[in-house]
């Protein structure tokens, strides 16, 4: 796999007419809801173009190392309480089961990694395993609204993020024993996220509507409820107002919440009783740390040539240091980070293990020997923290459009791929890149004022050689 934005391949005439179909468009809606759009002017005027068959080849590399992480999770802990210890965690987790164990196809139901190209080769700096994953409709909206604008059937949208949600709900639900399918869609009251950032319930009822219209469509039995009107029976089912509830679709983070008036611990109540499951298991949280990308590097004599390989060649070397570590090992972590840095092809980068949107992060050459040392140091006796090796993105000529004005640019910049796994399978996909007016960050995050895109796919290619089999 050698992935390439294959945008300059397509006919030049066909370009410039998709080019000129985007700018009579305007001002696009898509993120706003999200807050992605929020005080830049510039937006994208293309997506990324990916060859079909690379898509589903980094498909097929996410699929594993994600199986691979959860591999190295379970050697270091049978369940998940012992997880939790084992990494120090200590944030509240108000609907972790600490006695559950740690299943792959339970954990892994939704991900979205970050993906750095270098020279063509898929770099996976974060994994991204979590509940609380926004965007999505928006997402697949703008990958449809760029097809539409492209003639002929030289390019595909993805498979959309959405649909695919929808399918495994249904197919969880089916599985339950019963006729009960009702899935709750809650609403919520918090002082972060994309509740605060709507403001009221009302809002963030509208902009879950999407997700309640293809749960529907997808044959399940929605109910739309606040936290606050949840509570359990005498037999520890979950009612939503009058409704009794089978599934929560709960992508909010608990310790974030307020004035629920109880409804998280009826959830809680529920799942100790049985009674009620989490489309989400609050574990995912654990395993987005980057520390599991530490293990993996860790554990590369355990693992396979074929997968030693997957590893070294798809994710940057990366190692952890932290308060519970011994000391020894830890002297180590920073013995390595002061001689690799002085190594100019490899530049390290030192990350909180368990932040994200960039938060944390400090570039090894930005400081001298000394700084960098004590850095390293201070930062793992306080908190888990990882340290990686930089990864220098491939870079794309993307054209951006200023609707206000009708101003247009041309800039060549990194980006950041994205793409979701929803039950293992590749669909839709982030694109981050940085925009005219803020181009010089080097983290390449939406909090950092980078601009939010997607992808569409060449068209599908016939294959004549023996079919590939997904490996588990």
């Amino acid at each position: 796999m050698a992935l390439h934005d294959r945008w300059e391949r397509l006919s030049m005439s066909d370009r410039t007419a998709f080019l000129a179909r985007r700018a009579a468009a305007g001002r696009w809606p898509y993120g706003a809801q999200e807050g992605w759009q929020r005080g830049r002017p510039w937006q994208p005027m293309r997506p990324l173009v990916i060859a079909h068959r690379d898509y589903e080849a980094l498909g097929a590399v996410a699929e594993r190392l994600l199986r691979l992480a959860v591999d190295s999770c379970r050697r270091r802990a049978t369940t998940v309480g012992e997880l939790r210890e084992v990494m120090h965690d200590r944030c509240p987790q108000r609907l972790l089961t600490p006695a559950g164990p740690l299943e792959h196809d339970e954990v892994l139901r939704v991900a979205r990694p970050d993906v750095l190209v270098c020279q063509g080769v898929p770099k996976f700096l974060e994994l991204n395993i979590s509940a609380a994953i926004y965007g999505i409709p928006a997402l697949d909206r703008m990958a449809d609204a760029y097809a539409r604008l492209w003639a002929g059937a030289a390019l595909t949208v993805p498979a959309p993020i959405l649909a695919a949600r929808s399918a495994l709900l249904a197919a969880l639900m089916s599985r339950r024993s019963g006729p009960g399918r009702r899935l709750l869609v809650p609403t919520w009251r918090s002082g972060f996220g994309q509740a605060a950032k709507l403001g009221n319930r009302r809002a963030l009822r509208a902009y879950l509507r999407p997700t309640v219209e293809s749960a529907t469509s997808a044959g399940l039995d929605v109910v739309v409820e606040d936290l606050s009107r949840l509570r359990t029976d005498g037999h520890g089912r979950l009612y939503a107002g009058n409704a009794r509830v089978d599934m929560v679709l709960n992508w909010f983070h608990t310790w974030m919440i307020t004035g629920d008036s109880g409804g998280v611990e009826a959830i809680a109540t529920a799942l100790a009783a049985g009674t009620v499951e989490l489309f989400l298991p609050e574990t995912m949280r654990l395993l987005r740390s980057k520390q599991v990308l530490a293990w993996l590097y860790e554990d590369l004599d355990l693992l396979s040539a074929e997968d030693r390989s997957l590893v070294l060649s798809h994710v940057p070397w990366t190692a952890w240091a932290g308060p519970r570590q011994p000391c020894e090992d830890r002297d180590a972590v920073v013995r390595r980070a002061l001689r690799e840095r002085e190594r100019e092809r490899e530049n390290l980068v030192l990350k909180p293990a368990d932040e994200g949107s960039g938060r944390g992060v400090v570039f090894g050459t930005d400081l001298d020997d000394h700084s960098w040392r004590t850095l390293v140091t201070e930062s793992a006796r306080q908190q888990t923290v990882v340290v990686q090796q930089r990864v220098d993105s491939d870079s794309v000529w993307m054209p951006f459009l200023d609707p206000s004005s009708g101003a247009q640019c041309d800039l060549r910049l990194p980006y950041v791929l994205s793409p979701f796994l929803v039950g293992g399978r590749i669909c839709g996909a982030l694109v981050r890149h940085a925009g005219p007016d803020r181009t010089g960050s080097r983290v390449i995050n939406l909090g950092a004022g980078a601009v939010a895109n997607t992808t569409l796919l060449t068209e599908r290619t016939p294959d004549h050689g023996p079919s590939a089999t997904r490996r588990r």
